[in-house]
Parts: structure tokens; C-alpha cells; sequence
């Protein structure tokens, strides 16, 4: 009887080994954020990376292949600031997106050119930038009047004071 439960179980906990780990990465990694559309008044749900110590900020979304609809990477910073990003090592054209510190949209560097060592600054100080695979932007209706909030503020580490979380 023992031969037969360790030759079903055995299996069962092989593949939890495997999977389990990767999901757990995955749902801690994911922190939902959303982004108003001033044109079709919603709120558009986005799951991103949150890159907010100075390594995280520098390797943001260099060396990736793929980039999944409605996913991104949310850069924090401690304060506001005139933020310039470039596409170094970054193999996927993005739109970047620049917020300041109470959520509101200042500019979007869209399309932007992979392995470019160009700069795309922000037009004003910003606190918080949104990178999404390109056309995002433009998909999303993000621009003049467009805002963005944290859903889920507890799991960002950054001791900031979020003005715009919404739990």
C-alpha cells in the first residue's frame, strides 16, 4: 500500500516543488495600481513590478523579451524630481509614463526606441514613472487629466507618504 500512495503522491509534490515557488514570486512581485481615462472616465487596472531602490530603478526592464498587456514596471522614487530614463539594454519599444507626486500624469515618452541611449525626460518634476509595453498609452487614454493611484500601497517598502493609495 505504501508503494502505491508514494507513486501518486510522489508526483503531486514534484510538481508543487516546482510551481509552488514560481507563483509565490510571481503574486508578491505583481502590486495593482490603476491609471484614470479621462476620455472614457474609468479607471484602467494595471499589475506592475515595483522598482523603488536605486538597483531595481537601474536594471528596470532591461533585458526582457516580453512584456504582457496591461503589465508594467512602476519606478519610486523618495521625492520629485526632473527624471530622465533611457533604453539602454531594453529590447522592447515602451511608453513612459511620468506622474508626480500626488498621482497626476505630466508627460508620456511613447514608442520609444529600443537599446537607445537617447534620453526621455520628464517635463516637469515627477515621483513616480509607469513603463508599459508601447501603444499603452495611447490604448489606455493616457494624458491630460489622467491620474494614477496604488492599489496596493502595503507592499510597496518605500516609506513614502502615498496621498494617492487607494486600499
Amino acid at each position: 500500500m505504501r508503494i502505491l500512495s508514494d507513486a501518486i503522491i510522489r508526483p503531486f509534490v514534484c510538481l508543487w516543488l516546482v510551481f509552488a515557488p514560481l507563483s509565490l514570486a510571481m503574486a508578491g512581485d505583481l502590486v495593482r495600481v490603476e491609471v484614470y481615462d479621462p476620455v472614457q472616465r474609468l479607471w484602467h487596472p494595471v499589475l506592475v513590478e515595483i522598482a523603488e531602490t536605486q538597483a531595481e530603478r537601474q536594471i528596470g526592464l532591461m533585458h526582457r523579451d516580453v512584456l504582457p498587456e496591461n503589465q508594467g514596471m512602476l519606478f519610486v522614487y523618495p521625492q520629485e524630481n526632473r527624471l530622465s530614463f533611457w533604453m539602454k539594454n531594453t529590447y522592447l519599444s515602451l511608453d513612459i509614463m511620468y506622474f508626480s507626486k500626488t498621482g497626476d500624469w505630466i508627460n508620456t515618452a511613447a514608442n520609444t526606441t529600443p537599446l537607445s541611449l537617447n534620453g526621455y525626460p520628464s517635463k516637469a518634476p515627477a515621483q513616480f514613472v509607469l513603463e508599459m509595453v508601447a501603444g499603452s498609452a495611447k490604448t489606455l487614454h493616457i494624458g491630460e487629466g489622467s491620474r494614477l493611484v496604488i492599489k496596493d500601497c502595503h507592499l510597496i517598502k518605500t516609506g513614502l507618504d502615498f496621498g494617492l493609495c487607494s486600499r
